[in-house]
């Protein structure tokens, strides 16, 4: 970022209106760049958001006003306010005033902050509930026994679990005992009674009613030195209201018949109710409440507090059943995006019946683990209420193992064998309206729809190649049977129909999956869009005649009346199920410039390669070139390449396009700047006839246009080092050493005089210790086998990219990605080693790295042999198929296990999950396990960062 920049915004920001400040948004306009990257400079330059300067300005000027009218009002200062240009509403002062008049208070509750005290516990306590729980706390703490506190909410918010929590807080800050009462009352189950429910709360006097045979003690006085909570207290008739205002205001109180004489209790109360107060209760009452904590509907909680909700129940019931459960993807974000109008306690009941349902077929099917698929859900109105919206949350199946207490987000990037394709319909609707968003023009948006749609249908037919489940048979559990017997049927007639056809058989997989998303939409009369109709009709006839038979007999089945939308979707799934797989757009091709350069040399490019994937972006000179930056991130998104995209651009600020589609969508790019012809035809023609990677095919091409070489470094078990070089070996070698030692901490730098006679034996002796992977400097040496990159002032990112490449290829970098602090769960307890071994892998697939079935696949592993090694140590592991990215889980057990029948005993447990092209990695482990010394270090570690350094340290 230039210093340019920052001044201008500095400039921007000193000057602007202090009443109404100019938001990220506004000023990213004004400096005609992206907002991501004001944010960034703003955050750098320590500067506030322009809502925290905008309430510091507010709050100066209130301060002043009530300096002379220290008792004014939040409607008169909002007034005041006004007249001086500073327009907020009046619940903004009320917050404000209230954080004044609450300083005091929450002076005692920092612990909240600083420690985890009992309501962390609580879902959303940093979020939809941090003002409730601050209310909770004062109402607490405020001497000398507490504020009078009202809870309101609806049904279902958890009122009750709130004023429990309250309770626990109150023993925790030993306001109360610890063996102090807790005395509920619900109201409600006495409303027809009132006569009874006051001489259950307050006691009653021999004679005092017919059958009041002798003296009894109420709730109000077995509540004494505790904490009495009312619930439904608006059924509390007017008189049991009254007798409650001497509670309050002086801790006396009278029993029922008793004239002379008055009690004493001293109590925390607390009341509940889902009634409009003012006008459920007395307002002599409510005047003597001043804590009112309105908890919110769950309507109005985040999505991630819904989600975690939604965890804690399925775990629960995980912890009920003793049963692993298993919840396909879209039934979680089915309950996550459901109404519930008896909130958090219908989702837990609903949870509660679905889970007995799969409980029911789990038996019925003899399973392992109850499997949560549409089925489980399909009972009577669950549907109804389900308003699914766009959001950045990716939902993936999670997994859900007995007597586990944690819940985590990580769940919500889950993957397993079962995990089914996005919906097409919604997907292609957020990318519509996204791109309408955009502002990008109707043909452009068709345009990209397409590419994208093609995408989706390359992912599956790459997919497909690998898809464990591999027939349509293993659905009849996910699907309607009478979908896969349609399907099944339509198979054989386009064999006998087309006998000399390839077909790829596990696209009917999709498909299926498909038919069943478009049944229930059609039914729920959701609309289907389909913007590409006349583009599929015109150039898929064939397959658009085909789908318009399978349609028909769909229809016929399920009486009802498919649209020519979905027909259109199913003729791509029929051209994909009769296209031979290939791997073509693995790596997407974007050419970028200024003028109409890049259309022109695309078309070049594909005429004479004869393909049709790279794509060209001319960007005209009078337009605001964040405008084509957000163009080319709704084109990335579109695109499916599984191994990123290689950018090519002419000049100016394009040169950061590649950035900016990364952080905007975590694709992996390349960008290579001054663009021409035979760098995109050399390019093209790599990703198109070859399985290179994308770096491999970036640093090929940089390679070329550069005055310096590259060549390969094999990995090697020697520490990797660098050579910085200059004529004297000192000014600017040291210099090159500093700037290297920056980025590469760790790495061993040697700086040397190209004038030393013996430079060469130097560095050959260096060799025999030290894989030199390259010499940085201002002058080449010229060694045959080693790699020279030229040292400039700025020591441009193309040639740390060169040395971030030669590192990973060396290895160097490969701990940090396989070894994590958050993976090393030391002082592990396990009653059994199936125990230890579900706990490790379901961390490893909760967060996407394996599937569900890679757990499985140890436990068969470990039934068939053991996996104790040597040294404490045993090394289970499972099938590299079902992994998803290389990692490897370690376990220090609390005290040592027995872990076969031969008697050898496990404490060091080490799971490694890794891809087949990745087995060699692990090698340096091995090695370090072998070494008792190594391993027992490792055993009396106690912190997760020490355990993960002294790996690492080993590793190189």
């Amino acid at each position: 970022m230039t210093v340019n920049l920052k001044d201008k915004l500095m400039a921007m920001i000193k000057t602007e209106n202090k009443k109404n400040p100019l938001t990220d948004e506004q000023l990213a306009e004004k400096l005609n760049v992206l907002r991501e990257t004001v944010t960034g400079i703003r955050k750098e330059l320590n500067i506030p958001n322009s809502r925290t300067r905008k309430k510091e300005i507010v709050k100066a000027a209130i301060s002043a006003i009530k300096m002379s009218e220290p008792n004014i009002s939040a409607g008169s200062l909002v007034s005041k306010l006004t007249e001086r240009g500073i327009c907020i509403s009046r619940t903004y002062i009320s917050d404000l005033m209230n954080e004044g008049k609450n300083n005091d208070i929450e002076n005692n509750t920092e612990k909240f902050t600083e420690e985890k005290d009992v309501f962390s516990k609580l879902i959303g306590c940093k979020g939809s509930l941090l003002k409730n729980i601050k209310q909770g706390q004062a109402a607490i703490l405020y001497p000398p026994f507490g504020l009078p506190t009202l809870i309101v909410g609806e049904s279902g918010t958890g009122k009750t679990l709130f004023a429990e929590y309250m309770y626990k807080y109150a023993v925790k800050q030993k306001v109360l005992e610890a063996e102090a009462p807790f005395v509920l009352l619900n109201c409600a189950d006495y409303s027809d009674n009132p006569q009874l429910l006051v001489s259950i709360l307050y006691g009653y006097k021999k004679g005092a009613f017919t059958g009041a045979d002798k003296d009894t003690e109420g709730l109000v006085e077995r509540a004494n030195n505790g904490m009495l909570f009312l619930d439904e207290i608006h059924r509390l008739p007017p008189k049991g209201q009254e007798m409650l205002f001497s509670i309050l205001d002086r801790g006396k109180f009278r029993r029922m018949g008793e004239v002379n004489t008055e009690r004493t209790a001293h109590i925390y109360f607390i009341g509940a109710t889902t009634e409009n107060i003012e006008s459920s209760l007395l307002l002599t009452f409510r005047r003597r409440i001043p804590m009112i904590i309105e908890l919110p509907s769950l309507e109005d909680r985040s999505l991630h507090e819904k989600i975690k909700l939604i965890h804690g129940f399925f775990q629960q019931e995980a912890n009920r059943t003793n049963y692993k459960i298993l919840v396909n993807a879209k039934i979680m974000e089915a309950f996550a995006f459901k109404k519930y109008t008896g909130n958090i306690g219908q989702m837990k009941s609903e949870i509660q019946v679905t889970c007995a349902n799969a409980y029911v077929d789990k038996i019925n099917n003899k399973r392992e683990e109850i499997y949560i698929g549409f089925n489980e859900i399909l009972y009577q109105k669950f549907f109804y209420d389900i308003n699914i919206q766009k959001n950045n949350i990716r939902f993936n199946d999670a997994l859900f193992i007995p007597n586990s207490d944690e819940i985590e987000d990580s769940l919500l990037t889950t993957k397993n064998q079962y995990s089914l394709p996005e919906d097409i319909y919604e997907t292609i609707e957020n990318k519509y309206y996204e791109l309408k968003n955009a502002s990008i023009s109707n043909e452009k948006t068709e345009e990209i729809i397409w590419n994208f749609l093609l995408g989706y249908f390359d992912k599956i037919r790459l997919d497909s190649q690998n898809r464990n489940i591999s027939s349509l048979d293993e659905l009849k559990y996910l699907l309607d049977s009478s979908i896969i017997q349609l399907l099944k049927e339509f198979l054989n007639f386009v064999r006998k129909e087309q006998p000399d056809k390839p077909i790829n058989e596990k696209v009917l997989i999709y498909l299926a999956i498909h038919l069943e998303e478009a049944i229930k939409r059609i039914k729920f009369k959701q609309e289907i869009m389909n913007p590409n109709l006349l583009y599929i009709k015109k150039n898929f006839a064939d397959e658009f005649k085909l789908a318009s038979q399978l349609a028909q007999r769909l229809a016929e089945r399920k009486l009802i009346e498919i649209p020519e939308g979905e027909i259109g979707f199913i003729a791509i799934y029929i051209h994909e199920l009769m296209k031979s797989p290939d791997r073509r757009n693995r790596i997407a091709i974007i050419t970028i410039s200024h003028g109409k350069v890049a259309t022109e040399m695309v078309n070049v490019v594909k005429k004479m390669l004869n393909v049709d994937f790279p794509i060209a972006i001319d960007m005209p000179l009078d337009v605001n070139p964040v405008k084509i930056f957000e163009q080319v991130v709704e084109l990335a998104k579109s695109l499916n390449a599984e191994e990123g995209i290689l950018f090519f651009v002419d000049m100016g600020s394009l040169v950061s396009i590649g950035e900016i589609v990364h952080s905007r969508t975590g694709m992996q790019t390349r960008t290579i700047d001054r663009v021409d012809l035979v760098s995109v035809l050399e390019a093209v023609r790599k990703a198109d006839a070859s399985e290179e990677s994308l770096d491999n095919i970036y640093y090929d091409i940089i390679n070329s246009k550069h005055n310096y070489s590259l060549v390969t470094v094999e990995n090697s078990d020697k520490e990797p080092a660098l050579i910085s070089m200059c004529l004297t070996g000192h000014g600017v070698a040291l210099k090159i050493k500093n700037v290297l030692s920056r980025y590469y901490a760790g790495v061993n730098i040697f700086s040397m005089s190209i004038m030393d006679d013996n430079v060469k034996i130097k560095i050959n002796n260096l060799k025999q210790q030290y894989n030199i992977l390259a010499i940085v400097g201002t002058i080449n040496p010229k060694i045959e086998g080693l790699n020279f990159i030229p040292y400039d002032n700025n020591f441009t990112k193309d040639k740390r990219m060169f040395l971030d490449y030669l590192l990973k290829k060396n290895g160097s970098g490969l701990a940090h990605t396989l070894i994590r602090e958050k993976f090393v769960l030391i002082g592990l307890e396990g009653a059994t080693k199936k125990e230890v071994l579900e706990t490790m892998g379901k961390l490893i697939c909760n967060e996407g790295f394996v599937s569900f079935e890679y757990i499985n696949s140890v436990l068969r592993r470990e039934s068939m042999s053991s996996t104790y090694f040597r040294n404490n140590v045993a090394l289970p592991h499972g099938m590299p198929s079902f992994v998803n990215k290389s990692v490897i889980i370690f376990a220090v057990l609390k005290k040592e296990m027995h872990w076969d029948k031969n008697g050898n005993s496990a404490q060091l447990i080490c799971m490694p999950a890794v891809k087949s092209e990745d087995v060699d990695a692990i090698n340096k482990l091995f090695k370090i396990l072998k070494q008792k010394e190594k391993v027992e270090k490792l055993l009396s570690i106690q912190k997760q960062a020490e355990f993960v350094e002294l790996i690492r340290k080993a590793y190189k």
